[in-house]
């Protein structure tokens, strides 16, 4: 039996489809997701538990999905660097940029 996985999409939520609880602000999130990520290359699915964790620690209301769909949305606004398709998050990986 092979050890190979098949991609497949882990989420399609957008980030502009995200709605952030009152008690959340974005910064707050984007907070938390920088706090975990450093400038080498990490599976994607990886950062999204790591924040997730941090989230349940702080009792922040907020799931998988919407961890993903920020991420996603982080290096098109070029904060973050990324390679592969991050609606896979087991098939791609993010970094914060080299300096």
């Amino acid at each position: 039996m092979s050890d190979y996985e098949v991609p497949r999409v882990s989420s399609t939520l957008r980030w502009e489809d995200v709605r952030l609880p009152d008690s959340i602000a974005v910064s707050d999130l984007d907070e938390l997701i920088f706090s975990v990520m450093k400038p080498v290359w990490r599976k994607t699915a990886m950062m999204i538990v790591m924040t997730l964790k941090e989230c349940e620690a702080r009792a922040m209301p907020l799931d998988e999905k919407m961890i993903g769909a920020r991420i996603a949305a982080l290096p098109e606004a070029g904060r973050i660097d990324s390679q592969g398709d991050l609606s896979m998050w087991r098939h791609s990986e993010v970094r914060l940029p080299a300096p």
